[in-house]
């Protein structure tokens, strides 16, 4: 149960920062560089009405989580030229085809458990009032409106 748990709030977790990346505006596809970070940094501390200090624990988060994702994109030409070899192969080993798929799991994994303990850190130091604010905002995203929207 334990493990689930622990799953559940990382899937969470990388789906919230990944949404609130995602509803700025002109994000850049090329990467997440710190003038978006701090677009985001400044669209959540807007929202949700961060004090100076949450402000600056969500700009920590923010950078330590586009350094992680940073960090592990660093190989990904590499990755993808070893997909195109196995695709150019008469036959494909299901095994090499499990171990490519097990190692992206691990990397994601790795990102969703930072994404987790960073942000239940965070949320311990929301006040009841922004915590609200937050549940609306992830209704409303899960009642299909869209963050463009605002």
């Amino acid at each position: 149960m334990k493990k689930r748990h622990m799953l559940i709030t990382s899937l969470v977790s990388l789906l919230l920062v990944s949404g609130l990346a995602a509803c700025k505006h002109g994000r850049h596809y090329g990467g997440f560089d710190e003038f978006d970070q701090q677009a985001v940094v400044n669209r959540v501390a807007s929202k949700l009405d961060l004090t100076g200090s949450q402000k600056t624990e969500l700009q920590d988060i923010v950078g330590e989580f586009a350094a992680k994702a940073k960090a592990l994109r660093a190989d990904r030409q590499t990755r993808l030229q070893e997909l195109a070899d196995l695709v150019r192969q008469e036959t494909i080993d299901p095994e090499i085809v499990d171990a490519k798929i097990t190692e992206k799991f691990d990397r994601l994994r790795e990102l969703a458990e930072l994404a987790a303990d960073r942000l239940i850190a965070f949320h311990a130091t929301l006040t009841p009032e922004q915590r609200e604010k937050l549940a609306a905002h992830i209704e409303d995203h899960a009642a299909g409106s869209s963050c463009f929207r605002d």
